[in-house]
């Protein structure tokens, strides 16, 4: 499992964008990854539906070398579940301690959220490797990571959070979610352009995958422009 996770980070490192998906079938869940894969963007999809467990077995019986998130994940069940069927991380909205423990025991990538906990999250990780904080970030940088959700909301901005925690956990990853659209992305770049960005709007066009790939080519736009900056 660790060379699945291995990999899904090193492609998120490259093209930073994660598109989220809560489905309303199994069709669907396919249809986006292959709209998107080609271009890079990584699938997270959300148990937020009964399609989401029998979606990612979908995607992966048809693809067996998909490199695909596992979104909303609440329970060590549901991660456990999408484990065995071949996700390549475990996504949650909040700071679950048996979901981050079933995803160390499997050397999964494991990213929880909030606008807390971040410091928390760490050092289970790190205890459950039976390692320091430093050892854990150069070791397995994939677990070095934390989900700041929401980011955005309607008259607030929670953007600025990151900077505080990197202040405390060098080179910490953060994934923007929650509120990213294509009138707020390029500010999300400029702020933190190492990071990775993700949105249900990326694949709001499901029933359209041109339209979904037109989207798509938007947000990569924006950011190829910061990395040309640089």
């Amino acid at each position: 499992m660790r060379q699945r996770s291995e990999r899904i980070y090193n492609i998120l490192k490259e093209n930073q964008l994660i598109a989220l998906l809560s489905p309303l079938n199994v069709t669907d869940c396919v249809t986006a990854y292959e709209v998107l894969s080609p271009m890079g963007i990584i699938l997270e999809i959300a148990f937020r539906t009964q399609a989401a467990l029998e979606g990612i077995r979908a995607i992966l019986q048809k693809y067996p070398d998909a490199l695909v998130l596992a979104g909303t994940v609440l329970t060590r069940k549901q991660a456990s579940d999408a484990i065995q069927s071949g996700v390549a991380g475990i996504v949650s909205p909040d700071y679950f301690q048996d979901v981050v423990a079933c995803c160390v025991e499997q050397d999964v990538l494991c990213v929880p959220g909030g606008h807390g906990d971040v410091g928390k999250q760490l050092v289970q990780k790190a205890d459950l490797y039976e390692c320091g904080l430093d050892q854990l970030r150069t070791d397995t940088p994939y677990q070095w990571i934390f989900k700041l959700f929401p980011s955005v909301t309607n008259s607030v901005s929670y953007i600025d959070l990151s900077k505080a925690w990197k202040s405390v956990y060098k080179e910490l990853q953060l994934v923007y979610t929650g509120g990213i659209s294509l009138s707020n992305l390029e500010e999300i770049v400029q702020h933190d352009p190492t990071g990775f960005y993700c949105g249900s709007a990326l694949t709001k066009h499901i029933e359209n995958p041109a339209k979904m790939h037109e989207e798509a080519q938007k947000w990569k736009e924006i950011i190829q422009k910061q990395k040309n900056k640089v």
